[in-house]
């Protein structure tokens, strides 16, 4: 598997788990700073999450530990278990991919990380955001590449009789103006954030952050993405496509900043 867990931090970089390979870049390796390795680095959200560097994942899956979860679809588990809510990745192995419908009693969101995912409710291209809320079901075809999956409850291949109208809330990253299209407010100096609005009684959060400060927002949640810019997360940076997750299903306390000389972009979530 080619998680890189920093569950002990030193000057020379993360430490790899035991029996699982390292993957991360190695400016993010290096990047680690005086404040990531100070002593109160150990009580850090960083110190017990793990990194995946997603443009890796995507172009050396067989590095990590997948398994087969549907015919032609393979999944990673990052944090928490298949039959409890949890974070993963999702990878169709071949164009036309598929899943037979099934029920979400809570939240579920995707991501597309790279590649296309189709249901009845529209296509979902790289970089694109989407959350099913509670009641909701679909089933998935014609869809290929990788997708970072979270659901506050596994889903229900046995009570698709239980599936209510809804209306899924679809976010597309990868749009020029995605930001002027939300309204992000101000937090903290230098600081702006958008909670995506998300049913209460799903089990599930989530929000944008967007900075432009050294001054650390707080921020607690189970993951936290890069989506544009550098990020700096507990002190150590992180540039685009840099995965941030919690090693389990409880949140994490994570201060997160623009790097010097970038701007950040991220997205956060949280159970």
């Amino acid at each position: 598997m080619g998680f890189v867990q920093s569950t002990a931090l030193t000057a020379l970089g993360l430490i790899a788990l035991a029996g699982v390979g390292i993957v991360a870049r190695e400016t993010e390796a290096a990047a680690v700073s005086e404040a990531a390795i100070a002593p109160e680095a150990s009580v850090s959200g960083l110190s017990n999450s793990t990194v995946v560097d997603l443009n890796d994942l995507t172009a050396n899956p067989s590095n990590y530990d997948f398994f087969t979860f549907r015919p032609n679809l393979e999944k990673l588990i990052l944090s928490g278990a298949a039959d409890t809510e949890h974070i993963s990745i999702l990878w169709y192995t071949i164009p036309d991919g598929s899943v037979g419908l099934h029920y979400h009693s809570m939240t579920e969101s995707v991501y597309a990380i790279a590649g296309t995912q189709t249901d009845a409710k529209g296509v979902y291209p790289t970089g694109s955001l989407y959350f099913n809320p509670p009641g909701s079901g679909h089933e998935v075809s014609d869809s290929t590449g990788f997708f970072l999956l979270a659901y506050a409850s596994p889903p229900d291949f046995a009570s698709t009789d239980l599936i209510e109208a809804y209306t899924p809330v679809n976010i597309n990253t990868a749009e020029p103006d995605f930001e002027a299209l939300y309204p992000f407010e101000e937090v903290q100096a230098g600081v702006s954030t958008y909670e995506i609005p998300l049913d209460p009684e799903g089990g599930m959060s989530s929000q944008f952050i967007k900075s432009t400060s050294s001054e650390s927002y707080a921020y607690t949640g189970n993951y936290l993405l890069v989506l544009k810019g550098s990020c700096s997360i507990d002190g150590t940076t992180f540039a685009e496509d840099m995965l941030v997750v919690a090693t389990t299903v409880e949140t994490q306390s994570y201060n997160v900043s623009a790097a010097e000389g970038s701007a950040c972009l991220a997205l956060g979530l949280s159970f």
